[in-house]
C-alpha cells in the first residue's frame, strides 16, 4: 500500500467526528466530502467523516477527540495511506526489550544508545517509534506507555515517555535467553500478536542444534555445515577427534563464545584442551579424554548432554592468528536480504574463539582478504556473501515469524572452502565499531525501520 508523509495538525474547533483533509489529499485519494471512513493508528480505529478544505500540501487536520481516541502520542509529520475507505496513519513501530532502569536519561541502561540509534536512523520515514517493556503495557486501555527519543521545545534531544497505541510492528531486542524465558515476556508477545495484531520480527533466540539440523539437511546449505553431534558421548568425541584431529565442544544454547572447549589430539598421546578460564585463556594437556571431560565438567557430567561436538576447521590465519568473518544482514524495504557489513575477527593469543571479549581483534575484511588471498580475494569475498544469503533464505523459510536481521560467523579454511559456524537472531554490533564500517552501522540501524514499513504494509 502506497503511503505519503503528511502533517497532522490539531484543530480545536473542528467537528468532533470529522477528519479534515487538504484539497491535495482529497484529490490524490479520491475522497468525497462527507463520506464515512475508518481511521487507524496501530491497533486503534474509529469511524469518522471526511471534510475537505483548501490547501495544496498533504495536511490532515484532527479534532482533540480523535487525537485522544487514537492515542496519537504527538502531532507533526507521519505517513498516511488511504484505500477501501480506510485512512491509516503511522506506522507505529516499537522495540520490545527488558531491563527498564527508571532513569530518564538512560531508561534502558547501556542499551539506550543502541535504541536511540535505531530510532534516529529511521526518523526521516516519520514512523511513531518507541521502546517498551512488558510492564509498560496497559491491557485495559490497549495502549503502551513507551519511551520516545525526541526534541523538546528548546531543541534538545532526549528520552520522553508518552502513551501510544499497540504497534503495527515489533522488533524484538530482549537482551538474553534468561529474559526471553520470563513469563511476562512470553505473555506480552502472545497477547500483542493476538489482541493488537502486531507483527513481531526476530522473535526469540536460535538454538544451535535446531539451526544445524535445518541447514545440514537442506540442499542449498548442507555443504556449509561442519559435522556436528548433539549430547555426545565420550566415544563420539573420541571418534570425531580421530577423524578431524580437532573438535569444539559448545553449549547448544550458548552465545558470546562462552563455555567453549577446543580439543586437539597430541601426536605423542593424550589431548590438549583450550578454554576460557575466568578472564584468561588456558591450555591444558590430559593423558586421557576421560580426565579432560572430568576436568571440564567435574561431578556434573550430565551437563555434557546440553553440549554439541563440532568438527574443527583449520581456518586461514593472519599474522599467525586464526581468522573468521562476522557477516551482518538485513531485509530491505522490498523484503530482500542485503549484506550490510563484513568484519574480520582474528583470535586473541591462545583464545578458543575470535570474540573481542576473549582478546580477539576486529579487522577490515577487504584489507585482510587482500593480504591473505591476493588476487583471489574478490572470489573469496563473493563466496562468503553468497553463502550468507543462501543461509538466510533457507533459514527464514523454517522459523516461526519473520526475520529481518541476522548475524553469521563464517570461516574460510586453507583450501578456500567456506563454512558456517553460527547464526544469531540477536546479533551484536561490535563490527560497526571499526572505522571502515561505521557508515554501515548507520545503514544497518536504518534497515530496521525500512523493513518494518514493509511488514506494516506502508510501502
Amino acid at each position: 500500500m502506497n503511503s505519503i508523509i503528511c502533517r497532522l495538525r490539531l484543530v480545536p474547533n473542528a467537528p468532533t467526528k470529522a477528519v479534515i483533509l487538504s484539497k491535495f489529499l482529497m484529490n490524490r485519494w479520491g475522497c468525497i466530502h462527507g463520506q464515512s471512513i475508518k481511521i487507524r493508528l496501530g491497533n486503534k480505529t474509529l469511524i469518522s467523516r471526511v471534510v475537505g478544505t483548501r490547501g495544496q500540501e498533504p495536511v490532515i487536520y484532527l479534532p482533540p477527540s480523535i487525537v485522544r481516541q487514537l492515542a496519537i502520542p504527538y502531532l507533526g509529520e507521519t505517513r498516511a495511506s488511504f484505500a477501501n475507505r480506510q485512512l491509516r496513519l503511522g506506522p507505529v513501530l516499537a522495540i520490545l526489550t527488558t531491563g527498564f532502569t527508571g532513569s530518564p536519561s538512560q531508561p534502558f541502561g547501556s542499551r539506550s544508545s543502541l535504541f536511540r540509534q535505531f530510532i534516529l536512523a529511521g526518523m526521516e520515514e516519520r514512523p511513531f517509534f518507541y521502546v517498551f517493556t512488558p510492564e509498560m503495557v496497559n491491557w485495559a486501555n490497549r495502549t503502551i506507555s513507551g519511551w520516545f527519543y525526541r526534541k523538546d521545545e528548546s531543541g534538545n534531544w532526549g528520552w520522553v515517555r508518552m502513551t501510544a497505541p499497540f504497534p503495527d510492528v515489533i522488533y524484538e531486542r530482549v537482551p538474553n535467553r534468561k529474559s526471553e524465558s520470563l513469563p511476562q515476556v512470553q505473555v506480552c508477545r502472545e497477547r500483542l500478536t493476538r489482541l493488537g495484531h502486531s507483527r513481531i520480527f526476530n522473535q526469540g533466540f536460535f538454538n544451535k542444534w535446531t539451526v544445524h539440523e535445518r541447514l545440514c539437511r537442506h540442499p542449498d546449505t548442507y555443504d556449509l555445515i561442519p559435522e556436528t553431534s548433539l549430547s555426545p558421548s565420550i566415544e563420539t568425541i573420541r571418534h570425531m577427534i580421530a577423524k578431524y584431529g580437532m573438535v569444539y565442544l559448545k553449549p547448544s544454547g550458548g552465545s558470546l563464545g562462552l563455555g567453549i572447549f577446543r580439543i586437539t589430539r597430541d601426536p605423542n598421546g593424550g589431548y590438549y584442551c583450550r578454554f576460557r578460564n575466568g578472564d584468561k585463556n588456558s591450555l591444558y594437556r590430559f593423558r586421557s579424554l576421560e580426565k579432560l571431560i572430568h576436568h571440564a565438567f567435574g561431578n556434573q557430567k550430565s551437563r555434557i548432554h546440553r553440549y554439541l561436538v563440532q568438527q574443527g576447521i583449520r581456518l586461514i590465519k593472519y599474522q599467525g592468528r586464526p581468522v573468521d568473518f562476522r557477516v551482518h544482514l538485513h531485509k530491505d524495504r522490498t523484503g530482500e536480504w542485503q549484506i550490510v557489513g563484513i568484519g574480520a575477527k582474528a583470535a586473541g593469543p591462545g583464545s578458543v574463539t575470535t570474540h573481542v571479549r576473549t582478546g580477539g581483534s576486529l579487522l577490515s575484511a577487504p584489507e585482510l582478504l587482500r593480504k591473505v588471498f591476493g588476487p583471489e580475494a574478490p572470489r573469496v569475498e563473493v563466496d562468503i556473501r553468497n553463502a550468507a544469503i543462501r543461509v538466510a533464505k533457507t533459514l527464514e523459510r523454517q522459523v516461526n515469524g519473520p526475520l529481518g536481521e541476522l548475524g553469521m560467523d563464517i570461516g574460510v579454511d586453507r583450501d578456500l572452502r567456506v563454512w558456517l559456524f553460527e547464526v544469531n537472531s540477536k546479533p551484536g554490533r561490535h563490527i560497526f565499531h571499526h572505522p571502515s564500517l561505521r557508515q554501515a552501522g548507520w545503514r544497518s540501524a536504518r534497515y530496521i525501520t525500512e523493513y518494518s514499513l514493509k511488514l506494516a504494509n506502508f510501502l
